[in-house]
């Protein structure tokens, strides 16, 4: 129980120092399918959520974020927070997984010329490629979204 407690410490400290916020995108697959001798044909499928959260780089600097040890740290509490998410949701064959990206600066903030760093949460499932995102996914979206709010990282 005290890790779970120092868990929510630690990123809601992370999420207010670096100005913390989230936004929520398609995760969208490109399927092309071929019928006999037809010509291929592409067809585009919803299969879930990408929540991308954004901090802010205190030095003020295009320093990539790989190496700052907050980043770091962002990332292994939010694989915690993730897998805490995924197993309350296990019985809906969502899969939730955190990506880093740590050669990635992305330039935004409020003044879209601060050098932000960005992890992404992906939400999809296990029924398929061709089968798109459904009530599953978006309640696992809707859990994590409640999270984020109570470690005080806004939705832009």
């Amino acid at each position: 129980m005290r890790r779970t407690i120092d868990m929510y410490k630690d990123l809601h400290e992370l999420a207010k120092e670096h100005h913390a916020f989230y936004e929520v995108l398609p995760y969208n697959l490109l399927l092309t399918e071929k019928h006999g001798s037809l010509p291929a044909t592409n067809r585009t499928i919803q299969a879930g959520f990408d929540v991308d959260i954004y901090g802010l780089n205190l030095k003020k600097d295009l320093a990539l974020p790989g190496p700052d040890p907050n980043y770091t740290l962002a990332h292994a509490e939010l694989q915690k927070l993730a897998e805490k998410v995924s197993n309350a949701h296990s019985k809906d064959s969502c899969a939730v997984e955190v990506i880093s990206f740590p050669s990635r600066i992305v330039l935004g903030g409020s003044s879209n010329a601060d050098a932000l760093g960005m992890l992404r949460i992906r939400i999809s499932h296990h029924r398929g490629l061709d089968r798109p995102a459904d009530l599953p996914e978006q309640h696992v979206l809707k859990e994590l979204e409640v999270q984020l709010h109570n470690l005080g990282v806004v939705r832009r």
